[in-house]
């Protein structure tokens, strides 16, 4: 047989599949749904489903010409011009039109898909952080009188197998400077360097540890480490306009308040990804602080960038690219897991499939649906006052509070609305802007930048290749089939309207059985005290991520972490009391040869401060830093060149958290030092060293005006050059001076002072100063921790 006829008779054997409603319903998705869908179905048509299509009497079975729907769509009456390009709406090609005409000339049939289970190779299953963590036996260790706690022997445990142990213990101030940026991300000040040196007890550092962890400066910078694995923003990004987030500040509040409460971890997380499914908030009799709290924690699931927000022509890829961000947040920085390399394909070396990721995704379906997406601001829904995309929730009394100041606004209103349509000419025009002016003193209630379910979703197809307009099966939600073989089930949920799903997702994500969950947290604060994780792939704990320098002691920690009601401050406890944090960083010529990359922790690491160290502490040590903590984010300012500062309050700057956090217009300081963008988040930072850092320093007039600040500061405190020298080091790099430091500054400020004289400058002494402060600020002393 030749090659021709060979084809001819493959074709002849070919049998064309009936069209099902799964080949119809992705087009009606696509191109239909945005105007005959859940929220708008314009001319009373729905078609999302048959059953649908028939109660509106869009569909003939049988008979595709008689279809009123085929109708429209060939008389171009559906869409209507008007409507094109708004939304992401575009004509259906004739290849689509073809496929609804089979469907509905075929009678329209409807057939359940059956998909086989998945299955998984018992060996993918056997990869370590698959497996549950198990509670450790603590190791013996030669170096007994350097354990402290369970984690020195861990750690010496495998130092000694290297012919290793630890370094020296750092002077007392150094640690003290280490644990207080390490703790609150600000100095410690002469009061309590003061009171530390003076503390002899075997408790002292104990009762340093305590104090900080009670500071409200422990959960400002704890809470940013936070933020930056969920992506927080002041503004949307994607969009050149960087549209501001007006509401987003009430959930960089609830995860600082979380830190400083010490919630525990795993209802820290049930809260941030179901908590609108743990309260009745559309009882609005029911509304309390716990009920808003839930709400806001939900906020976590919406700070991907997102270009939706302030285009109203958005495509279902964008929504898409919202919605893989998310689920890239959630799956890999509280799991560990590299989901986002399923979307296309099936992951290359994890056993998690792309049916997995779009099962995983079919989760969140009730909340974050392509089809059926929150359109901008322009939109009201059902919660009178709010925007589309915003829920809007207040106290009994809060709300009874705007209720009643908008009802005498209303009566003045209503006079004045009568009379205008009764006048005319000049007169109109001025009362109309008095009634303009009256309308914009009307209140509304706070709104919540919020997530929750919304009823009914759209089916969620696997798209083949990663493309929308390529669907495959369809898929139900889902756990990846490697961590469950049972079917999911919703969780019990308060209140109507709401699916359940999310509430077991977190349930399941927080169980203290979760092989990812809580090796991934401990891993997480590990890496913020030590510089590096126990995996340094803080965000990939499969296959091809860093295998653990630590196994054991990771699991113990993660036991340690669970049995202990899941506090975060019991993990700090640990890590700071403990010999291994109390090290010098002093490299012995031995720990050089054998753990030259300091894996094994035979010191400790230096670093450098990070943006927001730098910040803050330029502010704290000069006086000028706001105390004030929470609310609304204080702007920025975009001077000439695209010098972007924050807008310092009557009591000077507050801490960089609360400036505005704007993807396009990053404050000039923190963006020099590094801080991330979040496009969508930063699951670990990196350090940089360029000469654009100390020319910053050198030359930013804000800089140089803190820096006077403080000589003028230092000098009604201490009197003559020696002593001023010796407070200006104890303020700025938080020690005392060595003899040949002090030596060579005295002699520098001198030969400042004279320079000033000679030229015939006031002020010498204060200006001479400024220069050493400035100085001090640029060295290493005060940009590195020891």
């Amino acid at each position: 047989m030749g090659v021709r006829a060979f084809i001819y008779f493959l074709l002849s054997a070919v049998v064309l599949a009936e069209p099902t409603q799964h080949d119809a319903i992705p087009v009606l998705l696509q191109r239909c749904v945005m105007c005959h869908g859940q929220t708008l179905k314009d001319g009373g048509v729905d078609l999302r489903t048959k059953s649908s299509m028939l109660a509106s009497k869009a569909i003939v079975p049988g008979k595709p010409e008689a279809s009123p729907m085929i109708q429209r769509i060939l008389s171009r009456a559906c869409p209507p011009d008007k409507n094109i390009s708004m939304a992401g709406i575009e004509r259906m090609g004739d290849r689509e039109l073809q496929t609804l005409r089979d469907w509905i000339a075929a009678g329209a049939p409807e057939v359940k898909q059956v998909l086989k289970p998945q299955q998984v190779d018992p060996k993918a299953r056997e990869h370590w952080a698959f497996q549950p963590p198990k509670r450790q036996e603590t190791p013996r260790v030669k170096a007994a009188d350097r354990v402290v706690n369970p984690v020195d022997a861990f750690l010496l445990a495998k130092l000694e197998a290297k012919g290793l142990s630890y370094s020296v213990e750092a002077d007392k101030l150094t640690l003290l400077r280490r644990m207080t940026f390490d703790l609150t991300g600000l100095p410690p000040t002469s009061a309590e360097m003061a009171e530390f040196l003076k503390d002899e007890s075997p408790t002292a550092l104990e009762k340093v540890v305590d104090r900080l962890l009670v500071s409200p400066a422990y959960g400002v910078r704890w809470g940013r480490h936070w933020l930056d694995m969920a992506g927080y923003s002041d503004s949307e990004g994607k969009r050149d306009a960087d549209m501001v987030r007006g509401h987003a500040w009430r959930y960089r509040d609830y995860v600082i308040n979380a830190f400083n409460a010490d919630k525990p971890y795993d209802r820290f997380l049930i809260e941030q990804i179901a908590g609108d499914e743990l309260v009745d908030y559309a009882d609005a009799e029911a509304v309390d602080e716990t009920v808003i709290e839930k709400l806001v924690a939900t906020g976590f699931l919406r700070m991907a960038p997102d270009g939706t927000s302030a285009n109203p022509v958005n495509r279902v890829e964008d929504r898409l690219q919202v919605i893989d961000d998310e689920l890239q947040i959630l799956a890999g920085g509280v799991m560990g897991l590299t989901l986002k390399c399923a979307k296309c394909h099936d992951h290359k070396y994890d056993p998690i499939s792309q049916r997995d990721y779009y099962s995983f995704a079919a989760i969140f379906k009730a909340a974050y649906d392509e089809y059926n997406w929150l359109t901008p601001q322009a939109f009201r829904n059902q919660w009178a006052g709010s925007s589309r995309r915003h829920l809007a929730v207040a106290l009994p009394a809060e709300r009874k509070a705007v209720e009643d100041h908008n009802t005498k606004i209303d009566a003045e209103l209503k006079p004045m609305e009568e009379q205008f349509k009764t006048i005319k000419g000049k007169e109109r025009g001025e009362l109309k802007k008095k009634i303009d002016a009256l309308k914009a003193k009307k209140k509304s209630l706070p709104l919540i930048r919020a997530l929750w379910d919304r009823g009914e979703s759209s089916p969620t197809y696997v798209s083949l290749r990663g493309n929308p307009s390529s669907p495959g099966p369809v898929v139900n939600a889902a756990l990846p089939a490697v961590f469950s073989e049972k079917p999911f089930k919703p969780a019990a949920v308060v209140g109507a309207n709401k699916t359940g799903n999310r509430l077991a997702l977190a349930q399941w994500i927080a169980s203290p059985e979760h092989p990812l969950t809580a090796r991934v947290w401990v891993n997480r604060v590990w890496k913020h005290h030590f510089g590096r994780g126990i995996v340094s792939s803080l965000d990939n704990f499969g296959k091809i991520g860093t295998p653990p320098t630590h196994p054991a002691l990771l699991d113990w920690l993660a036991r340690e972490l669970v049995e202990n009601r899941w506090s975060t401050k019991h993990l700090h406890r640990l890590i700071c009391t403990s010999a291994a944090y109390r090290q010098s960083s002093l490299k012995t010529e031995t720990a050089a040869r054998l753990d030259s990359e300091n894996y094994l922790l035979s010191r400790m690491p230096m670093r450098r401060l990070d943006a927001e160290e730098l910040h803050d502490g330029l502010i704290a040590i000069t006086g000028r830093l706001n105390s004030r903590q929470g609310g609304k984010p204080d702007k920025v300012q975009v001077r000439q060149g695209g010098y972007v500062t924050g807008e310092p309050g009557e009591g000077g700057w507050r801490r960089s958290v609360y400036i505005q956090q704007r993807r396009k217009h990053m404050m000039t300081l923190l963006e020099t030092f590094d801080l991330p963008a979040m496009n969508p988040n930063c699951v670990n930072r990196v350090n940089s060293t360029v000469v654009q850092q100390p020319l910053f320093l050198l030359h930013d007039k804000v800089v140089h005006s803190l820096t006077r600040k403080l000589a003028a500061d230092l000098q009604k405190e201490a009197q003559g050059i020696e002593p001023v020298v010796k407070l200006a080091f104890e303020r700025i790099v938080n020690r005392h001076p060595t003899a040949e430091e002090l030596k060579q500054t005295v002699a520098a400020m001198k030969d400042l002072e004279a320079e000033y004289t000679s030229a015939g400058v006031g002020g010498q002494r204060n200006k001479a100063l400024a220069e050493v402060c400035h100085a001090l600020f640029n060295s290493a002393a005060f940009l590195y921790i020891d």
